[in-house]
């Protein structure tokens, strides 16, 4: 029997296509799941299409929206729909969210305090009080999966499995999420479905590098001894490839979290004639390998600069600025 997903995701028409590219991974291990795929603005463009989906649905998948009259339309539309899961939108769609015998302001028995006191903030009858508490939780919830009880509160459970899925952001991610709500919900036969692919919430990257770095300091460790030095092959511009050979002149905290016991490099002692450029980008557009950031560096390095890529979730652009980008003779300013 064929089972539908629809997912919109708001603010994010640049990852439609990974969504649905994840929908058809999802769909080509399982064949009677029938994955639509939209994204908010498809509520005002094609509103008759987005409907059709949804009356149907078995599962209604909702990420970041907030425009009011999409609300409004989407609240009369979802309210019948068994599974309801809504991340990170108005309080007045979250506030539908549904998984099992799970649902948003539930105080379910035998919960650890922590997770108990976060759960009441939502059902305080503050709005502001509410966000808060949904934000926190989101946030620990899967670090306290351990310590949730199995059998008492296994749809709570299975609630932030699949939010630490859409987190973790990829197209195998969302495969899998699919895969967990299909498997559980849907009583679909799936088989194994792999842990979460996990990306640090903030984090450097270089397209020359196979993974992430957690630091600036481990970055530029890479960028002296690998990367720069191929660069500057042929060039006139000499410069140290040995750590200790670098020389102290600027942005002074380029360490992890400002680790007292380790030896500052500092961004400009990389290159005595060449800036370091600090750049900040979407997490979620490094995750989904967007080709304008490979670009984006390349230009730098071409005009004979050193990039400083760093990737951030969307809020945390002054932590990264403060901590990996500015120096103490500034932060004293």
């Amino acid at each position: 029997m064929i089972k539908r997903i629809v997912l919109i995701a708001g603010f994010e028409s640049f990852n439609a296509e990974l969504y649905r590219k994840a929908a058809d991974l999802a769909s080509s291990r399982c064949p009677e799941l029938d994955i639509r795929v939209f994204s908010d603005r498809n509520i005002t463009t094609n509103s008759a299409e987005v409907e059709t989906a949804l009356k149907n649905a078995d599962v209604f998948f909702g990420s970041l929206i907030f425009d009011y009259d999409q609300v409004v339309w989407l609240r009369e539309r979802i309210i019948d729909i068994p599974i309801r899961l809504i991340f990170e939108s108005a309080l007045e769609l979250m506030s539908l969210t549904k998984i099992g015998a799970f649902s948003i302001g539930d105080k379910p028995k035998g919960m650890p305090k922590p997770i108990k006191f976060i759960l009441d903030k939502f059902s305080n009858g503050k709005e502001e009080d509410k966000l808060a508490g949904y934000i926190s939780f989101l946030k620990i919830g899967p670090k306290l999966l351990k310590f949730i009880p199995v059998q008492k509160v296994q749809d709570l459970r299975n609630w932030l499995i699949i939010y630490g899925y859409w987190n973790a952001g990829g197209s195998e991610n969302v495969a899998s999420l699919f895969w967990t709500i299909a498997e559980k919900y849907l009583y679909l036969k799936i088989g194994d479905i792999p842990p979460p692919l996990e990306t640090p919430n903030m984090g450097l990257l270089h397209p020359d590098y196979p993974g992430f770095f957690t630091s600036p300091q481990q970055y530029l460790q890479w960028y002296l001894v690998g990367r720069v030095s191929d660069l500057s092959k042929g060039g006139q511009d000499a410069h140290p490839t040995k750590l200790q050979d670098v020389h102290p002149t600027k942005l002074q905290d380029v360490h992890p979290t400002k680790l007292q016991d380790a030896h500052p490099i500092r961004v400009q002692d990389v290159h005595p004639t060449k800036p370091v450029i600090g750049i900040l980008l979407y997490r979620k557009h490094v995750i989904t390998k967007l080709p304008y950031i490979s670009k984006l560096v390349g230009y730098f390095e071409k005009a004979g600069l050193i990039p400083l890529p760093s990737f951030i979730n969307g809020v945390e652009g002054d932590v990264a600025v403060r901590d990996w980008m500015t120096s103490d003779h500034e932060t004293q300013q």
